[in-house]
């Protein structure tokens, strides 16, 4: 049996995930744990946003043509198995479920360790403070491509925000 593929475009973010800066959209947290839950129950999970990988929409022919008739302001779009399966907002738990024949208790779960505070305490570049650290990040909004190495972005340090 060949297996499943989900393929979400999303609108343009500092960090593939959009975990990242001073403050997280619970939203983006519920889905990158579902996502993370489909990939480990063998769920091929390619996940691609303006800012990151525009090539792959432009590749895409579902995805440029979503872009040209609706343009970014109507995304995420998610493709399951190649076809336009949802757009405008992210599939529910149960949604997720339906469109790839999967249990919806495992992901009832994953979205529950998340808002439990199992995740990751610390954003993508930030450091998970509500206040952004006194060398702020570009995601944070100060010290773009400063070239300095607790900047996230123009350091060359591996963080999401290259």
């Amino acid at each position: 049996m060949e297996r499943k593929k989900v393929q979400i475009f999303e609108q343009a973010m500092c960090c593939p995930t959009g975990l990242c800066g001073p403050a997280i959209d619970p939203e983006l947290l519920r889905i990158s744990a579902v996502l993370d839950t489909l990939e480990k129950h063998g769920i091929l999970v390619e996940r691609y946003n303006l800012s990151n990988a525009p090539l792959k929409f432009i590749q895409t022919p579902a995805a440029a043509e979503f872009l040209q008739h609706h343009g970014p302001e109507e995304l995420p779009l998610i493709l399951a198995d190649g076809k336009l399966w949802m757009a405008g907002r992210y599939p529910t738990n149960e949604e997720f479920a339906r469109m790839l024949d999967f249990d919806p208790s495992l992901l009832d779960e994953a979205s529950a360790q998340q808002d439990s505070g199992t995740e990751e305490t610390g954003s993508c570049c930030c450091g998970g403070s509500e206040e952004p650290a006194a060398e702020s990040s570009c995601c944070c909004g100060e010290k773009e491509n400063s070239g300095d190495s607790s900047s996230c972005c123009g350091s060359g340090s591996s963080s999401c925000c290259q």
